[in-house]
């Protein structure tokens, strides 16, 4: 009996399922700052193929509403040439680069300075304030006001009221996040490593250096400022670091090699990203470090959650 018992008991073990090993969970990130300045058909196309080609990546759509405002535009047709790059698991967010249009069309006198690039824009065509820094250029309640005028004209063009959001060339400090907290916003991105972009910019650039003195550092030798992971700005607002860049200033190869320290650390997320306007130039990128981290995600036994 005893031995019918045991026997009994080792089949009945074998029988149940086995413990699953706990697998790590990584979130990607693919955002795209729609800039406000051009909708080229050749941009709009390398999207397009990029949704056909991984249609498991949902991407955060930032959009600036400067498009809607450019003299002469038709807004149907704008909205309907952004909605083509769109799958149904798509996020749409904010991004805001202060041009002479949108900062005019919401009431706030414009300025010109500072430039992240030091261009000159004191200036009157459709681009003018792309490249000025919102934190440095205006006050919280400008800013305040700004966000709000933004979101509305998103809303007024049959978009979701935004809680997203990039400053633009991630000019972003304290004014910036009371007039976002201001505007109820859950989540942004423009915090960056000021060294990510060093591949296009010099190290003495005004982007670089207007970077560093907004996001300084404290320097240790166990920082790895590649391996930023989300943190609270306030009670709502959370910071989602643009730790892998964008695809303009990073290669196939390094987006590889941002994703390997993050895995390598046990970090679980990551966020890069394109721009709508030279998507035909450096979507590619994308296209071709996606699936080795798919296959390397595979290899260390992690989950790789595409969000939003």
């Amino acid at each position: 009996m005893r031995y019918f018992y045991q026997s009994w008991l080792m089949t009945l073990l074998l029988s149940l399922p086995l413990p699953t090993l706990a697998r790590e969970v990584m979130q990607l990130w693919v955002t795209v700052d729609w800039e406000g300045l051009s909708l080229q058909e050749d941009n709009l196309q390398a999207m397009q193929k990029f949704r056909q080609q991984f249609p498991q990546v949902p991407l955060l759509h930032l959009i600036n509403p400067a498009y809607f405002v450019q003299p002469g535009i038709n807004r149907a047709q704008v909205g309907s040439q952004i909605r083509s790059t769109f799958l149904p698991h798509d996020t749409i967010g904010l991004h805001i680069h202060p041009m002479r249009t949108l900062v005019n069309y919401c009431g706030i006198r414009y300025q010109s300075a500072p430039s992240i690039s030091g261009a000159d824009e004191n200036c009157t065509h459709a681009s003018c304030g792309h490249t000025v820094s919102l934190e440095y250029a205006y006050s919280q309640t400008e800013l305040t006001q700004l966000v709000s005028c933004a979101s509305e004209l998103m809303v007024s063009n049959g978009f979701n009221y935004p809680r997203h959001f990039r400053a633009g060339a991630w000019q972003f400090g304290p004014k910036l996040q009371a007039a976002l907290e201001a505007n109820h916003f859950l989540w942004d991105s423009s915090r960056i490593d000021a060294n990510l972009l060093t591949t296009r910019w010099h190290v003495d650039s005004p982007l670089v250096k207007l970077l560093q003195q907004l996001h300084p550092r404290k320097i240790t030798n166990t920082e790895n400022t590649l391996l930023d992971q989300p943190y609270a700005l306030g009670y709502q607002l959370m910071e989602y670091p643009d730790n892998a860049a964008m695809a303009d200033y990073t290669s196939a190869k390094q987006l590889l090699t941002l994703f390997e320290q993050l895995l390598n650390a046990h970090q679980p997320v990551m966020v890069m990203g394109f721009h709508q306007e030279s998507a035909a130039d450096y979507l590619l990128r994308l296209e071709r470090a996606i699936p080795r981290m798919e296959q390397l995600a595979k290899q260390h036994h992690v989950t790789l959650q595409w969000m939003p």
